[in-house]
């Protein structure tokens, strides 16, 4: 696995790569960083994919400049420029949260560039959104939530995981230092701005009545006890496009790719290797919305 960095628009990126053949573009959501993937990036690579997971632009150790737009469009362009540059003409997407959201827009746009897509817990489905995102919308409360002692004492970067006591200290310690290096909180706070207020997720970023268009093969994975996205989503999801693959994972937060990695890792290569392609839109395991 090598860490990298490439400039897109005097924007330095930083990125990992790791492994060889077909390759899969792994986006995170808001506020985090590529670090969300850590227990994805090696399975993937050992199952025969090539896989890059970039910091978003205002994420992570890339770079943050004050005069970026941190939304959903800037991030969607971001993603074929960042593929352009290094030379892929097509890849599979997987995108956690917000990340989901950019990553059906770019398949909407660029079906000749998308190979599969996957979406975990994915912004862009209903307005209904965690109540801490909405007051982070508001100017100057934003703020305040994001002062340090008050970030740690309501255990923001906890409310992703179910059981956080299963998560590994170094985890929560990672996600701390991304969320406050120098320009992170402004750069987090434009991109939740962007597309949420406090009423919850704004209509233009709405996307459910377009993703039939979507010609890949999708995949949908949920936490069932998510408090950021709800998961009667994936409902909606598995309503609009009976042939998507969905699945859902008891006691399990937003981030069901770290809290219940192997089995994610299991089912994610099969679909990326097209071996889910005759399930008809069910996938073994539980499924209650």
């Amino acid at each position: 696995m090598e860490h990298k960095t490439i400039a897109l628009n005097g924007v330095n990126i930083h990125y990992v790569e790791a492994g060889q053949g077909p390759v899969v573009l792994l986006l995170h959501g808001l506020g985090s960083s590529l670090d969300t993937w850590r227990r994805n990036i090696e399975p993937l690579a050992n199952a025969g994919f090539t896989v890059l997971a970039p910091d978003l632009p205002g994420h992570g150790d890339s770079e943050k400049p004050d005069a970026l737009d941190y939304g959903p469009r800037n991030a969607v362009e971001f993603t074929g420029q960042f593929l352009r540059a290094l030379g892929v003409e097509r890849a599979s997407l997987v995108g956690n949260s917000a990340g989901g959201l950019v990553a059906a827009l770019f398949a909407l746009e660029n079906p000749e560039k998308t190979g599969r897509l996957a979406l975990v817990a994915p912004g862009g489905i209903g307005r209904q959104v965690s109540w801490v995102l909405r007051l982070m919308s508001v100017p100057g409360l934003g703020e305040f939530l994001f002062q340090r002692w008050i970030y740690s004492l309501m255990g923001m970067n906890k409310r992703v995981f179910h059981e956080p006591s299963s998560i590994p200290d170094e985890v929560l310690t990672e996600m701390a230092r991304v969320q406050f290096l120098p320009g992170s909180t402004r750069s987090t706070l434009r991109s939740i701005r962007s597309s949420i207020n406090l009423l919850g997720l704004r209509r233009r970023w709405r996307v459910l009545d377009r993703l039939p268009q979507v010609s890949s093969p999708l995949m949908c994975l949920w936490g069932e006890e998510d408090i950021i996205i709800p998961v009667s989503h994936a409902g909606r999801i598995k309503e609009a496009i009976p042939q998507c693959l969905v699945r859902t994972f008891p006691q399990c937060g937003h981030w069901p790719h770290m809290e219940k990695a192997d089995e994610f890792n299991a089912l994610l290569t099969l679909f990326l290797q097209g071996g889910l392609d005759d399930q008809s839109g069910s996938i073994p395991g539980p499924v209650s919305l």
